[in-house]
């Protein structure tokens, strides 16, 4: 069993002994609590994090133990999983659907992180045996993304109402699994501080881009120290883990957003809409009162003008074989990246080889498929086609250039504003001369 009274103890030795996790929480502020049954990081009003701890647990359980549940907090931050969930949340209005998304939210977070750690598959703590959350325990891959268990759950799990104290837990399992992978044995959680924080923020979008950003100061400044103090081999992180942490400090590829909002500014500033709240002043020489009603109008006065905010993008996925998984998904990140910063886009995704395989529209990040259709040749300008017949204001298009020659193709059957999107290896010689052209560096 460890010796430690408080757990900033543990946190300083392993500041001493260059682990990167004794960096990362020394610069998270430390509370002790009765509001968690092992450990749990707490998003803060201001936007800070805090490490939450039960007391009662150092001198019960092992220092490797403690140890691997502070990694498994620390995932947590460096995987942005408090931010990424207000984000979902922000877009989810009908609360036993949001009760059921947390809940799924909550297991993904913990797949993720206990497969990049390689979480041993039992923990025990205060004396307890407990069974840790595993991808294969829902025959699922390791080592994926947060969103790819999330949406495979949603898939699995059948909607309950979440019980009261359960939030997915830290590193929890089953031996006696349910429908929804719960388990007699299964940790008390330590999530459920993500959803009552995300409940009682009225911006949820401003409050997981401040805690982004908090995450993200902390991460860098952990891992400069770490750094500093590697060639001492006293410190060690697994290649892995290093990997994550340096492609969460990498900005990203690219701001689509803002280039598609450049576009269509001058656009968005000409739109007009109908508005029934608004007086169309032209109109009002053609009132009159009428007799019968007191002082009413017999023409109404409304509809005037209001300046229309909405402008329609669609993406266009090239699924054929030359492009791998992570070139498409880079597509539907650019997706993700469009809705986040903006509710009044209608954005609709196209999956296409040599024809249109798929389309739908994206209104939330759960709106998203991750399956990907196609994997033939390319021909693109089925989708392109069906782009204008859409008259979107923007169209993005993620291929590797490999196509039909659209420089040949007359400009007037093409979408109006066309932004290409090429692969790291893709060529862009044989679309260059029909719109933007954005050239990926991985």
């Amino acid at each position: 069993m460890s010796s430690y009274e408080d757990i900033r103890d543990l946190i300083a030795k392993l500041a001493l002994q260059n682990s990167y996790w004794g960096y990362l929480f020394t610069r998270v502020h430390r509370k002790a609590s009765d509001q968690v049954d092992v450990m749990g990081v707490k998003p803060e009003p201001d936007g800070s994090l805090s490490l939450l701890y039960n007391p009662n647990i150092l001198n019960s359980t092992s220092q490797a133990t403690l140890e691997l549940v502070l990694e498994h907090e620390g995932l947590h931050i460096i995987n942005k999983h408090i931010s990424r969930y207000m984000r979902i949340m922000a877009l989810e209005f009908d609360e036993n659907v949001k009760a059921f998304k947390t809940e799924v939210w909550y297991k993904a977070a913990d797949l993720a992180v206990n497969s990049q750690m390689n979480m041993p598959e039992k923990l025990e703590i205060q004396g307890r045996e407990f069974i840790t959350l595993q991808p294969k325990q829902f025959k699922l891959k390791p080592k994926e993304s947060t969103e790819y268990y999330y949406y495979e759950l949603l898939k699995k799990l059948k909607p309950i109402q979440p019980s009261k104290g359960k939030g997915g837990g830290e590193g929890e399992g089953s031996d006696n699994k349910s429908d929804n992978g719960s388990s007699d044995n299964e940790q008390p959680g330590n999530h459920d501080m993500w959803k009552e924080v995300t409940n009682a923020t009225p911006d949820k979008s401003a409050a997981a881009r401040k805690i982004e950003n908090y995450s993200t100061t902390v991460i860098k400044d952990s891992y400069k120290n770490f750094n500093r103090n590697r060639d001492k081999n006293r410190g060690h992180l697994s290649s892995n883990i290093i990997e994550l942490i340096e492609q969460m400090l990498l900005p990203p590829q690219f701001p689509y957003y803002e280039l598609i909002r450049h576009l269509v500014r001058a656009s968005k500033l000409s739109k007009f809409k109908r508005s029934h709240t608004r007086i169309n002043r032209k109109r009002t020489y053609l009132f009159n009162i009428d007799d019968d009603q007191i002082n009413m109008p017999a023409l109404s006065p409304f509809p005037g003008r209001t300046r229309d905010y909405t402008f329609n993008i669609s993406t266009i996925l090239d699924t054929s074989g030359s492009m791998s998984r992570e070139e498409i998904m880079e597509g539907l990140s650019g997706v993700k990246n469009i809705i986040e910063n903006d509710k009044y886009c209608k954005t609709t995704v196209i999956e296409n080889d040599t024809e249109i395989r798929k389309e739908y529209i994206v209104k939330r990040l759960s709106d998203i498929d991750y399956s990907v259709r196609g994997r033939g040749g390319t021909i693109l300008f089925p989708a392109l086609e069906r782009c204008k017949q859409l008259k979107t204001d923007v169209t993005l298009i993620f291929t590797d250039g490999y196509c039909e020659d659209i420089n040949q193709i007359n400009r007037r059957l093409l979408p109006k504003k066309m932004i290409w999107v090429i692969s790291k290896d893709g060529s862009a010689n044989l679309v260059n001369k029909t719109g933007f052209v954005v050239k990926l560096n991985k």
